[in-house]
């Protein structure tokens, strides 16, 4: 199997972050045989990278006039929150089916796993508010959809889906109604 992410590093683009880029980390059949996957978590361990990550969302998202950072459980929640408090918006979580207390909007949707279902309280979102969903990969994009439902159901409004690394070849993207921002393709 080819590397995905040799294979996409001279196309990301913030040729700036290359050096975050190359933190990341590529399995070769994990979780399941014939799948790779992506460990971001060296990134998140080493501050200066961590800090250019966050600081890059926030360059990019001040000017949508966001009220609020939805991050998904559950590494939405290590990005989201402190972008949400650098741009001084709320943050607000979408979680796995059981994890939220009280009445919650729910959403059932496909994964690349199989199927699962994320909620979220009922009155979180403000009606109209504008929303920035926040994850750390775009797949098959099933997750950041169900998360476009919740946001509606709630009376949202999706200005944007942000992600630290895409997976362009999966076209989840093309599930979304908002735009995505990614920091890295592959």
């Amino acid at each position: 199997m080819t590397s995905l992410l040799d294979g996409a590093r001279d196309k990301q683009p913030f040729r700036d972050l290359d050096s975050v880029y190359d933190l990341m980390i590529e399995y070769t059949d994990f979780p399941k045989p014939g799948m790779a996957f992506v460990d971001i978590f060296p990134i998140l361990r080493n501050p200066t990278a961590t800090e250019a990550v966050i600081q890059r969302f926030c360059d990019h998202l001040e000017s949508l006039n966001v009220d609020a950072i939805v991050g998904l459980d559950a590494r939405g929640f290590l990005l989201g929150p402190p972008v949400a408090l650098r741009l001084g918006v709320q943050f607000l979580p979408i979680r796995k089916k059981g994890k939220t207390p009280g009445e919650c909007f729910q959403v059932t949707y496909e994964k690349e796993y199989g199927p699962d279902t994320m909620e979220i309280q009922k009155g979180l979102i403000k009606p109209g508010a504008r929303v920035v969903i926040m994850d750390d990969v775009l797949a098959t994009g099933g997750t950041a959809a169900a998360a476009e439902k919740l946001v509606k159901l709630s009376g949202g409004i999706i200005v944007q889906n942000a992600f630290l690394l895409e997976g362009k070849i999966l076209q989840g993207a093309n599930l979304l109604e908002a735009p995505v921002f990614s920091l890295f393709q592959i």
